[in-house]
């Protein structure tokens, strides 16, 4: 970008468990949605299971990350990309 901005070129994902760091990841995509699969994925060759719940904010929250949780059995908590959005008196 020639504007004078810097943008990120990696991805660090840190997944946590009752305050204590469980796996983490670090992925060349800057954009959320596409790392959730990955990281999942990581988290079951780590600890062998996938993890029973996942919560993430709606930066994560697509179509193909909701189905590869429903299909590992985690219970999702993550908000869609517009929820915020939708939430405004702007929003028709």
């Amino acid at each position: 970008m020639n504007n004078g901005q810097t943008v990120p070129c990696y991805n660090l994902q840190i997944g946590t468990e009752n305050q204590f760091i469980t796996d983490f990841g670090l992925f060349h995509n800057p954009n959320d949605t596409g790392t959730m699969i990955p990281f999942l994925s990581s988290f079951s060759d780590r600890y062998g299971h996938m993890p029973k719940e996942c919560c993430a904010d709606s930066g994560y929250g697509s179509e193909e990350n909701y189905s590869f949780m429903e299909a590992c059995d985690t219970e999702a908590f993550v908000k869609y990309n517009f929820f915020h959005k939708e939430q405004k008196r702007a929003f028709k």
